[in-house]
């Protein structure tokens, strides 16, 4: 009996301590994927490109995907802090990587659009407004190519009201910034307007 009793103690020892270990190991942080970490560490999982890209076929697919992500978030921070030039640089490691790949494509064009934009002279003005119209292309439910698009016209001949018009009421039938659409909103009316006093001057 008392055999039997030592026995039975020991169980319920080894089972408590078992117990005990399986709440510990479910209470312990798991370790982030790759999925994740192409969101919150970013560069973290480029500085591995190499080694993912080496694997099997199998598994390179989804490789390349975690990476595409992790590229363009780095993207993203780095246009928001004004560093466009390493911005267009993590978008074309993107497409290097996964040439179709639909977000880097179009926000290059964007950011390559606006740069020349920027720059003002007619010649980059036409250049801009085709960068923006391979990018409206791209993603047919974003409106911001088609502000811009109005946008270069304005800057390159404020009279071409017909296609300032056109390309405003494109961008506010589609997905838009709160912020953009307020100005598309007005910006329209006064190219209405202007369209307005332009037409009733020649009649």
């Amino acid at each position: 009996m008392k055999g039997k009793f030592i026995f039975s103690n020991l169980t319920v020892i080894f089972l408590s301590i078992s117990f005990i270990i399986v709440i510990l190991n479910s209470c312990a942080p798991s370790k982030p994927s790759l999925k994740t970490l192409s969101i919150t560490e970013p560069e973290r999982v480029v500085s591995k490109e190499d080694s993912l890209l080496a694997v099997s076929k199998e598994k390179r697919p989804e490789f390349v995907s975690i990476l595409s992500t992790a590229h363009i978030n780095i993207a993203r921070k780095a246009e928001k802090s004004g560093d466009i030039e390493t911005a267009l640089d993590e978008y074309k490691k993107v497409l290097a990587i996964d040439p179709k790949n639909k977000i880097a494509r179009y926000e290059s064009l964007i950011l390559q659009g606006l740069s020349h934009y920027k720059k003002g002279s007619k010649t980059s003005l036409w250049d801009a407004i085709e960068l923006f119209s391979k990018a409206s292309m791209i993603n047919q439910d974003n409106g911001i190519a088609s502000y811009w698009i109005a946008k270069s016209y304005e800057k390159k001949d404020s009279k071409d009201y017909d296609l300032i018009i056109e390309a405003y009421e494109d961008s506010l039938s589609k997905t838009l910034p709160d912020k953009l659409r307020k100005d598309a909103e007005v910006s329209k009316a006064e190219a209405n307007k202007k369209k307005k006093t332009f037409d009733s001057f020649w009649k």
